[in-house]
């Protein structure tokens, strides 16, 4: 049974039903009709006759006619008294002959149809006066019920069956149609042929369809992952290379020289420096990674954004190169609902973006404010600005305006951080730009309502 498709088992499940039905109704319908299906003509005319007789009663000088039953089963029931004279009842049209009464004597007449009867007669002798009880049925009683009743359900039985079967088959086929674009789509990414490929049911309440769009789901997280995947280890061969290399020099330099105790300090920082490169590359690559697969953990509170910029603001002072002013302007506070480490990452890479970009000794200013129910974060700085056709690319991976002067520590992933934390709060980030006229990026979430 377990190699059996589903569709053939709703389908013999079906013709199992229908069979199990149309015998109950059989078995029913003979139950009902037993006396006239299991009993020949001859045997039901007296077996008529004999009840009858037994309920008729004798009351007070008087028949009581009311139990018995006049015509039943086929058989047609008169009662006539001694004399001949009717009583009770009537006998079939087709028999106008009055045939002389005898005492439980099973007699054979033709009728004006050419029909042969049954005629059957007992005499009761109640106090007295006597009556007689006459049954009379068509010969033919019997084959008429077997002609309507068997024949009909010896017909209708097979039909059934075959309808049940096909309207199974049928329906099973519609309801689980849909599962072979389930099968299809995932034997297709299985395969790795496409991981593109979706069931595309429209969403519905049907269990079908609650699958096929928990699938579409599935497979477009499979799909985020493996280009997630895919990223993360073309960036990290691509980006790796250099410091690997300039590390594998230096140590073969070290090797085949008889470096003195400066040249091996040298060598040293220098692998140290690019370790620490390739340390903070291989963060950020992950931390991306979780960003964009959407399983970063996020602790969502509600936190003043002012308070968050003032923080940072000091911490940032410490690092700042020599001459370089940074000013924060948050009059107010402002409260959104953020998760704190990622919105102090935002405010890091860009104040350390403007550091790095901005001019000697210049000026670098954090604003924040409310504005129109959103909670507005720029970061300006004096430097050297942007021209309008990289504006849009330094948010990709990797990309550097002036990678000289990042001093070997960017790594081009701070901006495209920046951003994706934005979209994960909900919000945007923006650049305004000029060459030689600074920049000022700007980062905007909602603000929690008062």
């Amino acid at each position: 049974m377990r190699h059996i498709s589903i569709k053939w088992r709703m389908t013999l499940w079906f013709t199992v039903v229908m069979v199990t039905i149309s015998a109950l109704v059989l078995v029913f319908v003979m139950l009902m009709n037993r006396n006239s299906v299991t009993r020949p003509p001859e045997a039901q005319v007296v077996y008529m006759v004999q009840r009858n007789a037994d309920d008729l009663e004798f009351d007070h000088g008087n028949w009581d006619f009311s139990d018995v039953e006049f015509y039943g089963h086929g058989v047609y029931t008169e009662i006539y008294d001694e004399d001949g004279h009717l009583l009770g009842g009537a006998g079939p049209a087709a028999v106008t002959e009055q045939m002389p009464f005898s005492d439980e004597g099973l007699r054979t007449v033709t009728g004006s149809d050419d029909g042969r009867y049954y005629v059957y007669d007992r005499a009761l002798n109640v106090g007295g006066a006597t009556v007689w009880v006459r049954g009379t049925i068509d010969s033919a009683a019997r084959e008429s019920v077997m002609d309507v009743i068997v024949p009909l359900a010896w017909a209708l039985l097979p039909g059934l069956v075959v309808v049940s079967a096909l309207g199974g088959w049928l329906i099973s086929s519609l309801s689980f149609k849909p599962m072979e674009k389930v099968i299809a789509a995932a034997e297709s990414i299985s395969g790795g042929d496409d991981l593109s490929k979706r069931i595309g049911l429209p969403r519905g309440k049907s269990e079908i369809n609650r699958l096929a769009g928990a699938f579409d789901d599935m497979f477009d997280r499979l799909e985020r992952s493996f280009k997630a995947e895919t990223q993360f280890t073309s960036d990290a061969s691509h980006e790796l290379r250099t410091p690997v290399t300039v590390i594998l020099a230096e140590c073969d330099t070290l090797e085949r020289t008889q470096p003195t105790a400066e040249d091996y300090q040298e060598g040293v920082g220098v692998i140290r420096r690019q370790a620490q490169q390739m340390s903070r590359l291989i963060g950020q690559l992950l931390h991306i990674t979780r960003l964009e697969q959407g399983t970063q953990k996020t602790y969502m509170e509600r936190a003043d954004l002012s308070a968050l910029a003032e923080a940072v603001c000091e911490q940032q002072r410490l690092i700042a190169p020599a001459g370089t002013e940074l000013t924060l302007d948050a009059p107010e506070p402002v409260e959104v609902q953020a998760d704190v480490l990622l919105m102090t990452r935002v405010l890091n890479n860009l104040i350390a973006n403007a550091f790095r970009y901005g001019k000697d000794g210049g000026h670098v200013s954090v604003t924040v404010r409310r504005e129109n129910g959103w909670a507005v974060l720029a970061v300006r700085d004096d430097g050297i600005g942007i021209a309008p056709e990289q504006q849009e690319r330094i948010w990709q991976r990797f990309y550097q305006v002036d990678p000289a002067r990042s001093g070997g520590e960017g790594t081009g992933l701070g901006l495209y951080m920046v951003r994706q934390i934005a979209r994960l709060h909900g919000g945007t980030a923006e650049v305004d730009s000029a060459p030689g006229q600074g920049s000022t990026f700007t980062v905007r979430i909602p603000a929690h309502r008062k």
